[in-house]
């Protein structure tokens, strides 16, 4: 055998496999910050909910107060139960045919970029916020905010100290990107630390000459 071509078998033996870069997608809405997932990246197996979008492309995740996250057109009295005391959670589920940019044109969409590793502790921290009470899987508590969405009861308390985007820097971090949730109660909070995480620099601010 040749000598090339001895060394490029040892080469493709020895050599690590390239690690498989996966995107997870940070969808902001304004006030709500949610994760979305490539539904194939979903597996039934570890998250058994995301087995009632079998169509979707995209599974956007949300985690919020129950109340005020599953009413449209919330009250004041919703309202100030949610800012005010410590209430129930919910987790809502949107299957999304298209791209989350396509599907919510409005929103901000930022790539975050997951090695495999990463991406099954973000998928296992987010799966067992589930509150399946002790059997394999939830049943959803009802319809969602969008044409092919639900909710389910989750684990843990909303409140003014730990909002939605409290939540989401808590699922990063556990997935290991270098994010501190202490402090995060707003939308915007959440994505200039995800930049930071990720070495994204923030666009510079115009000089007032500059706005003439």
């Amino acid at each position: 055998m040749r000598p090339a071509l001895v060394f490029l078998c040892w080469l493709f033996c020895v050599s690590p496999a390239a690690a498989v870069e996966r995107t997870v997608l940070a969808v902001n809405i304004g006030w709500h910050v949610g994760l979305a997932f490539e539904a194939a990246d979903l597996d039934p197996a570890a998250f058994p909910e995301a087995a009632d979008f079998p169509d979707a492309r995209w599974i956007e995740v949300g985690w919020g107060d129950a109340a005020f996250y599953r009413d449209p057109d919330p009250g004041l009295g919703t309202i100030l139960a949610a800012a005010l005391v410590p209430t129930p959670a919910v987790l809502h589920l949107v299957g999304m045919p298209a791209h989350p940019a396509q599907y919510l044109p409005g929103a901000e969409v930022l790539a975050i970029p997951l090695d495999d590793a990463q991406l099954a502790r973000l998928v296992a921290y987010v799966a067992a916020q589930v509150d399946r009470a002790g059997r394999p899987r939830a049943d959803a508590l009802g319809p969602g905010l969008y044409p092919v969405s639900r909710f389910y009861p989750a684990l843990g308390e909303f409140s003014l100290e730990r909002t939605c985007n409290t939540w989401v820097a808590e699922a990063l971090a556990a997935a290991g990107l270098p994010i501190d949730p202490g402090g995060v109660v707003q939308a915007g909070t959440l994505m200039a630390r995800v930049r930071a995480a990720l070495g994204i620099r923030p666009e510079p601010v115009p000089e007032p000459s500059e706005l003439r």
